[in-house]
């Protein structure tokens, strides 16, 4: 019996876990409810992925051993430190995910208009929880390397419809939503849904044997036709010559196409302005429709790469505005990312400072180039 661990790890983090998360992360319950909602699929596609690839499960099963998470962890009993909780969650994600962590992070907060650290709190806190309770599966059913490789490869069908595009490609599980092809039991399906009356084994009906009856009519009438003609031509007065046909006009060519709609390259579009929240990294709910034409563009043209800069006003402290443009850049990043353009074809330039503008509101935008 297949195992669905997205439904168990899921069950893990119920309300005992969302509040202490909430109080960790200072977010509200919403927020947080969507951060676990988000992450669970993410922790589970990254274990899938370590399981599934080169060095196979057994690298699962001594990444659970160096990362002990303690025991009782997969209970979450009341009082549990969650200083600590996270330290081992950091150590985790941080042998998971590697340098990819930052990026699935800021992909999952632009993607649930989150904040990127209500995001990267939660993932913290709930991977070691999430590795006990693999762990005590792991017990439970006694398995070794080649048992916990087959259970994480059947995950697979349940991750597809979890995790939003973009992020199989970032947890290295590019084919996890690739289709398998019609079988033939699919076609037979298709065939009977066409012509119900067909038995189940019958071969599909050919075109030669659907409009053979009509053919036989149809050359029954043109010999009927024939004959009729000849039986004509007989009665015509002797030496009477008809006169020679006309030559038949040649065929008209079809007039060129005029200047104007012949197919043009597409253009590169113009720079983007996405315009934030004060104080908010959080992109505009609209940033991906805005974007589409970059979006586009850049797939069609794989040698393509995109810009992003962040600019901030002059007011205030440099330093905590500089680093508020350049969050906001990452956030706008992360949407591209999840929109299937690779994160080395994005640059981030240095966030500047907004000069020139007549409201605050251009002070707080990001420009995305195509260049």
């Amino acid at each position: 019996m297949t195992i669905n661990l997205l439904g168990t790890l899921t069950q893990a983090l119920d309300g005992h876990f969302a509040d202490m998360a909430a109080t960790a992360v200072a977010d509200t319950q919403g927020s947080t409810r969507r951060a676990i909602d988000a992450v669970v699929p993410v922790l589970l596609g990254g274990l899938v992925q370590l399981g599934t690839g080169p060095a196979g499960a057994a690298a699962v099963i001594d990444l659970l051993q160096r990362t002990d998470p303690g025991p009782g962890t997969s209970e979450l009993p009341q009082g549990i430190d969650t200083g600590t909780l996270m330290t081992t969650g950091r150590t985790l994600l941080s042998s998971l995910f590697g340098e990819r962590l930052g990026t699935i992070t800021e992909a999952l907060a632009a993607r649930h208009s989150l904040a990127t650290s209500t995001v990267g709190g939660v993932l913290a806190l709930a991977a070691p929880l999430l590795s006990g309770k693999l762990k005590a599966l792991i017990a439970e059913r006694q398995l070794d390397a080649a048992g916990l490789g087959q259970l994480l490869a059947e995950q697979k069908p349940s991750l597809a419809g979890a995790l939003p595009a973009g992020l199989p490609g970032l947890l290295g599980l590019d084919g996890l939503t690739a289709s398998a092809g019609t079988t033939a039991a699919d076609a037979s399906e298709r065939i009977h849904a066409i012509a119900p009356d067909l038995p189940p084994d019958s071969p599909p009906p050919t075109l030669l044997r659907r409009w053979l009856p009509w053919i036989i009519v149809l050359l029954v009438l043109l010999m009927a036709l024939t004959q009729l003609r000849q039986c004509g031509t007989g009665t015509t007065a002797i030496g009477i010559v008809p006169p020679p046909a006309a030559p038949a006009p040649a065929p008209a060519q079809p007039p060129a196409a005029p200047a104007s709609t012949m197919p043009q390259a597409a253009a590169r579009p113009a720079p983007v302005r996405l315009y934030f929240d004060v104080a908010s990294v959080s992109v505009p709910d609209d940033s991906e429709l805005q974007l589409q034409a970059v979006i586009d563009y850049a797939t069609a043209h794989p040698d393509a790469r995109i810009a992003i800069s962040g600019f901030h006003d002059k007011t205030g402290n440099s330093d905590r505005n500089a680093a508020l443009a350049r969050d906001r850049a990452k956030s706008v990043k992360a949407v591209l990312v999840l929109a299937g353009i690779a994160e080395e074809r994005i640059d981030l330039e240095k966030p500047l400072e907004s000069t020139g503008y007549t409201s605050d509101r251009e002070a707080r935008r990001v420009e995305v180039t195509v260049r």
